[in-house]
């Protein structure tokens, strides 16, 4: 399962993230990511189903690898194999969706976050 979220009307932030070091790009731009995908993860630890906390321990973040612009992402670890039925319900359960329903609901407060905090990492370094 797979979700891209387009920011748009960041014409400002852009031209000044466009000033700054290649070397600097990178790490504001996974700051901004991180804090964008934490109100989701927060929300999907909230409404999995409470199984001694072994699935909401399983929910987390990372850095997406070998991909050309720099992406987080979110996913349920291994000891979480079983979220997929969870979400997804099989022929003998009803789906109990938790990942999904976070996304939606929380994907405007994790653009909001990523915006302030792109704004402020931006700042830190152009301003010092």
């Amino acid at each position: 399962m797979s979700a891209n979220i387009r920011i748009e009307g960041l014409d400002e932030l852009e031209r000044q993230f466009d000033r700054l070091a290649d070397t600097s790009k990178r790490k504001v731009m996974m700051k901004a990511l991180n804090a964008g995908i934490a109100p989701i993860k927060k929300e999907a630890k909230k409404n999995a189903p409470v199984d001694k906390g072994v699935l909401k321990s399983a929910i987390r973040s990372k850095q997406m690898r070998y991909t050309q612009k720099p992406a987080v992402g979110l996913y349920v670890a291994m000891k979480g194999y079983y979220w997929y039925f969870i979400e997804n319900g099989t022929s003998k359960m009803a789906a109990a969706p938790f990942l999904r329903p976070a996304a939606d609901s929380k994907h405007e407060e994790g653009v909001n976050k990523f915006k302030e905090k792109l704004k402020a990492e931006i700042d830190k370094i152009m301003i010092g």
